[in-house]
C-alpha cells in the first residue's frame, strides 16, 4: 500500500474509480481537452490536494482535500475532505481509514485548525469509520445546494 498525491497520468484511472463513488448521470463523459483544463485548475491551486491510494499495481481508494485559509482561529485555515472513493474490489481492508488517516495528518502539517466531510447520508458503514477517526456527527449541521438545472 502507498499514498501519493493523484498525478496527471492518473486521470483516466481516478475517472474511472469513480464509478464506484455516484450514479452515472453524475459523471458525464469528459473530452481528455477539458480533463487536462480541469487538471490545470488543480495544479494552481494551492489549496486542493487529491490522493491516491495505490495497491496491487491500482488506485484502489482516493479523496480530495481542500484547504480554506481563515481570519479566526489565529489566522490557520480548514479543511474539507470530498470524493471519499474506495474501489469496490478492495472495500472493507481498512483502506480509506489509512487514506483518511494520511490525510489528517497532511491536513494539520499544513496547520488546519478542523477538517470536515460530507458523506452520503446512506453509508453507515463510512460513517462508522469517520466516527471511529475522530469526526463528530453532532458538531456541525451540513447543508448542501445543487445549481439549478438549465
Amino acid at each position: 500500500m502507498h499514498i501519493r498525491p493523484i498525478l496527471e497520468t492518473d486521470l483516466d484511472e481516478l475517472f474511472a474509480l469513480y464509478a464506484h463513488y455516484t450514479a452515472e448521470h453524475n459523471r458525464p463523459g469528459l473530452s481528455e481537452d477539458r480533463m487536462a483544463e480541469i487538471w490545470r485548475e488543480v495544479e494552481r491551486n494551492p489549496g486542493v490536494a487529491y490522493f491516491a491510494l495505490e495497491l496491487e499495481g491500482r488506485i484502489a481508494a482516493t479523496c480530495i482535500l481542500s484547504i480554506t485559509p481563515s481570519f479566526i482561529r489565529g489566522g490557520s485555515g480548514y479543511g474539507v475532505i470530498e470524493h471519499v472513493v474506495t474501489h469496490n474490489e478492495f472495500r472493507r481492508r481498512g483502506l480509506a481509514k489509512a487514506l483518511m488517516e494520511y490525510v489528517m495528518v497532511y491536513a494539520w502539517n499544513k496547520d488546519c485548525t478542523e477538517v470536515m466531510l460530507l458523506s452520503g447520508r446512506d453509508l453507515a458503514p463510512a460513517h462508522k469509520m469517520y466516527e471511529q477517526l475522530g469526526f463528530d456527527k453532532h458538531q456541525r449541521t451540513g447543508f448542501i445546494k445543487f445549481r439549478p438545472k438549465d
